[in-house]
């Protein structure tokens, strides 16, 4: 990749090719233009032949004048014979107008006016200015975007040749196959040549950085407004792997360039050879990986063929980019999932028109139409057709249609040619109705015979009806077939020969099919507030705090209702709760929350399906003002944290998966009367040779439980030794010189490489390592090195060196049920874990520290006969018995059970032999800085400084290198938190720092 000096630029604005803007919005000015050098010839379409012109022909000569804010030109536009045509003029102020040399005076209607050649084509000529003001667009400063139309344009579809001047040090974009740049006397000239019919485009201008890398014969360029290279890299690399990967579906790539422009205003949105992405979401890791692939395939289906009176487009485009995006990273069916739920929260589970009437998106609804349900018809389409078949039809279309107009009703007949049959009423049912199928289900009967059981059932759907291939799971005790229903009319009655009892029947509980949701497949989503205006309630004296949330909701169209008492009716409809907790609600709403910031939480509202209650505490006006600014961001959560102006804490919510139907209900629980007090579950696990306690790592009462379970131990007269997972077994000796007294706390820290290697506060652990201690218990460290962890969690045990193979305990990789088990959890955080981007690779470590442990514990109590061992680790490594206890139970030790130290944890059969619910406690005082820091050759650089931290309040600012503290050379970010650790509350700690060129020394008191 390379990169030019300083150069002019290219502007912003919102566009479309036909009405083409991708499922994200926001923007400021990125060019990325991409000269296709290695695509086969195309036939123009609509190209001028002796006989006449298909479309119209557009020449444009503009001059830019920065100082007046203006722009004026001409316009030559050669019109094709015999057809009307409609002149776009918007805000522009026209000059003379003439139709073949003779002057005219147009009938201007809504910004526009028609022209019609008889006989022959004739040359309309147009004299225009306007200053900016007037058009629609942004202009900052040297920066500009101007929206169509910045010259007088035809209507639909056209060829176009611009001639640009501008001042010499800007530079300018807009659409074009082929740019012509020179400079002359203070100004720079620009050509853009469009060779294809196409619909007109924004012009940007400004200053801009650039970088470009050559591709074959072509050339990516990208232009920003600041250097950032390693923006560039991410951008550069994943346009040219999209724009192949596309290719190789569709055919070769309809034009000769392809620009991706950073505008100031929130966009994103395609034209031919351009893509416009706003600025302010530019860097957010979702953009390149879905958004751009978004607009760069709109080139084929949008601004290459376009769509004809209705935009099938989006939801086309949307199915090949983002959803396929969402599989291949194994997020398949939470996406279709959330495409549905959208539909049901903002339009309430109806359509506002036919999908064959969506233009664009103009809220949250159409988008959900148009985008949403648009996928899904192109989805459910390739299942009936099939793969093949659905692909051949996608290339005739980008390779044979491109350049011309194509309606739903062409794509129609495209696709049943291809697939063999007719699908004129697939398109019927799904594009050219409103609505989607209701499907229910109930069962006949279920009976025993001698070879297995006989189920009958009755799949049904409320009119109007759909021909749908529904799937159909039955499950029962550890297995599940999957059967498909063929359903056309109200109901369909079928039977099922099964060899093993059934306990449920889950209709499409992987959403293959676009359907009205049952209420329980809905969880209470804060979208709901939009969608179905109710009542809030509030106390009188509070209206002050709450007062920005309280308009917003007015101008939804909610009732307030200011209370002197808690007594809250509860109504069939959203009922939004101001921090006013009705005792007749306190039980379903939280008990405690924190004291500073804003807490929200949504509830369904039992009265009515479809409604939600809306719980909200907050502690200043300023959070309120944060939750309003934020909300529609966070429409699929039910619960929201706010601090310091920011989302702290979000959780999405689930619900069930696909229509549930129980053949055989079984309800677990336990008396109450029976729950065990701590002593009792003391007894019960005390003479187990191995007692392993899973902790969640950052919670104090785990620990403090932790330590009174081993003193209670010791107490009793035990031999106890102490295996835990939070130090590796290289730096054994450490933890022997510690409990022996030969080290103290800091040289232990120091010699194990604490925070280096393990992340979680020390001042949690501390109270168990000083009782061990004091006691004298032998303290083994279990977990596996770093060094080998983080190398098979980038390349697989496959990659270790002999040597390094060597180090490895025996390791069984083929529990298939704990492969499961922790494929969930890999799924549910996956962006979260960065470490490991193959899943076999995080299933590789998992199993290398649950073997590396048990290992451990296993060769020190085969030494030492006499002992017992309690091993504290994370819950993960003890839950169901997957981890630590079934590799000690393989190499022979039996005597083993497990406790859970839980805090949300759900009750299942065989997560553990016993879960406590420890009650909160505050953790200790540790002392914190409030910066996030990088280390760099020049020390430790402060990448940001928390608002109100003691850092901030010392005077610490972003850019700044902390070199050293107390007079101690920091060389990591583990020698600043090794001091901090022994600072108390009330204690300073003096920094050396270099800001710019100054060395400063500043006194940090916590």
């Amino acid at each position: 990749m390379r990169r030019e000096k300083r150069c002019p630029p290219s502007g912003s604005v919102k566009v479309r090719c036909w009405q083409a803007t991708s499922t994200f919005i926001s923007g400021a000015l990125l060019g990325l233009i991409f000269l296709w050098g290695l695509v086969a010839p195309l036939k123009r379409a609509g190209a001028s032949t002796e006989t006449g012109l298909e479309y119209p022909h557009v020449a444009v000569n503009l001059s830019l004048d920065l100082r007046e804010k203006a722009l004026s030109g001409r316009v030559r536009i050669l019109l094709p014979q015999g057809k009307v045509v409609w002149v776009h003029t918007g805000g522009l102020v026209l000059g003379r107008v003439l139709l073949g040399g003779r002057a005219i005076r147009p009938e201007i209607e809504r910004d526009r006016f028609r022209v019609l050649t008889v006989g022959r084509a004739e040359t309309l000529e147009i004299y225009f200015r306007a200053p900016f003001s007037l058009l629609k667009g942004t202009f900052q400063g040297k920066n500009g975007v101007l929206l169509p139309p910045w010259f007088p344009y035809p209507e639909g579809l056209a060829f176009y040749d611009i001639r640009l001047s501008l001042p010499r040090a800007l530079r300018a974009v807009t659409a074009a196959e082929k740019i012509e740049s020179r400079v002359r006397k203070g100004r720079r000239f620009y050509r853009f040549v469009l060779e294809h019919p196409v619909t007109v485009a924004p012009l940007l201008f400004g200053r801009y950085e650039y970088y470009y890398r050559k591709w074959g014969r072509g050339v990516v360029s990208l232009y920003l407004l600041s250097p950032d290279p390693d923006l560039a890299h991410t951008y550069l690399d994943r346009a040219l792997e999209v724009l192949s990967r596309y290719q190789e579906l569709l055919g070769p790539y309809p034009y000769g360039r392809l620009s991706i422009a950073e505008v100031p205003e929130e966009v994103g949105e395609a034209y031919p050879t351009m893509i416009l992405l706003g600025s302010r979401v530019l860097r957010l890791p979702f953009i390149p990986r879905i958004s751009l692939p978004h607009e760069i395939l709109h080139q084929w289906f949008g601004c290459g063929v376009f769509p004809a009176r209705a935009n099938w487009s989006e939801g086309l485009v949307t199915y090949l980019a983002d959803w396929r995006e969402e599989e291949r990273e194994g997020r398949g069916l939470e996406y279709r999932k959330d495409l549905q739920l959208s539909h049901e929260s903002w339009c309430r589970g109806r359509d506002p028109f036919p999908l064959a009437e969506f233009q664009e998106r103009r809220d949250r609804c159409t988008q959900a139409l148009g985008y949403g349900k648009g996928a899904y018809v192109f989805y459910m389409l390739e299942q009936k057709m099939g793969k093949k078949a659905f692909h051949g039809a996608l290339q005739e279309l980008a390779q044979t249609r491109v350049f011309q107009e194509v309606s739903w009703r062409d794509l129609a007949a495209l696709f049943s040619r291809w697939a063999g049959k007719d699908l004129s009423g697939f398109f019927e049912e799904w594009v050219f109705r409103k609505g989607k199928p209701r499907l229910g289900i109930t069962r006949n009967f279920l009976l025993e015979k001698k070879n297995g059981y006989h189920l009958g059932l009755t799949l049904y759907q409320e009119p109007p009806f759909y021909h749908l291939r529904v799937p159909l799971v039955v499950r029962g005790k550890d297995w599940q077939r999957t059967f498909y229903v063929e359903l056309s009319g109200p109901q369909k009655v079928f039977d099922l020969t099964l060899e093993h009892r059934p306990e449920e029947v889950l209709v499409d509980p992987e959403y293959r099919l676009w359907r009205k949701l049952a209420d329980y497949e809905i969880p209470p989503l804060l979208g709901f507030l939009w969608s179905y205006p109710g009542r809030v309630y509030l106390y009188r004296e509070d209206w002050p705090l709450y007062q920005p949330f309280v308009h917003f909701l007015r101008r939804l169209g909610y009732v307030v209702s200011p209370r002197k008492d808690t007594r809250v009716p509860l109504d069939a409809e959203n009922i939004v709760l101001l921090g006013l907790k009705p005792a007749g609600l306190a039980f379903v709403l939280p008990k405690k929350t924190p004291t500073q910031g804003l807490y929200l939480r949504a509830l369904k509202n039992p009265a009515r399906p479809g409604r939600i209650l809306v719980w909200v505490k907050a502690s200043n006006r300023e959070e309120v003002r944060t939750l309003v600014s934020k909300l529609k961001h966070y429409w699929r959560s039910d619960s929201l944290f706010l601090r310091d102006r920011r989302v702290v804490e979000h959780h999405l919510s689930r619900a069930q998966q696909g229509l549930h139907l129980y053949l055989r209900s079984e309800v677990s629980g336990l008396p109450v009367k029976d729950l065990l007090p701590f002593e009792d579950i003391l007894r019960r696990v005390a003479l187990y040779r191995v007692i392993l306690v899973g902790e969640e790592h950052d919670r104090y009462e785990h620990h403090l439980t932790q330590l009174r379970l081993l003193r209670a131990l010791v107490k009793s007269g035990h031999r106890v030794a102490l295996g835990l997972e939070m130090f590796e077994w290289p730096f054994q000796q450490a933890l022997d010189d510690f409990v022996a007294g030969r080290i103290d706390e800091k040289a232990l820290l120091e010699r194990t490489e604490y925070f280096k290697r393990w992340r979680f506060d020390w001042k949690l652990y501390r109270p168990i390592l000083l009782y061990a201690r004091k006691k004298g218990l032998p303290v083994v460290a279990l977990n596996a090195p770093s060094e080998l962890v983080k190398k098979v969690s980038r390349e697989g045990l496959s990659h270790l060196s002999p040597e390094e193979k060597a180090e490895l305990p025996q390791m069984d990789l083929h529990q298939e049920a704990y492969r499961a088990f922790l494929w969930k959890i890999y799924k549910k955080h996956r962006e979260r874990m960065r470490d490991f981007p193959d899943f076999e690779n995080f299933y590789q470590v998992q199993i290398l520290w649950d073997e590396t442990m048990a290992e451990r514990a296993w060769k020190w109590l085969k030494a030492h006969p006499d002992y017992q061992m309690v091993i504290l680790c994370g819950k993960g490594h003890v839950a169901f018995g997957y981890g630590i206890p079934s590799r000690l139970r393989r190499r022979g030790i039996s005597s083993v059970t497990s406790i859970v130290l839980a805090s949300q944890d759900q009750l299942r059969p065989g997560y553990a032999d016993f879960i406590l619910y420890p009650e909160s406690v505050p953790a200790p005082f540790t002392a914190r800085l409030g910066v996030w820091l990088k280390e760099t050759p020049k020390g430790l650089k402060v990448v940001q400084v928390k608002k109100g931290s003691a850092a901030d309040k010392a005077g610490i600012r972003s850019g700044d290198y902390l070199l050293a503290a107390d007079g101690k050379r920091l060389s990591s970010v583990a020698d600043l938190r090794l001091l901090l650790t022994f600072k108390r509350k009330g204690d300073s700690l003096l920094l050396t720092l270099k800001r710019g060129s100054r060395r400063l020394k500043l006194k940090v008191t916590f």
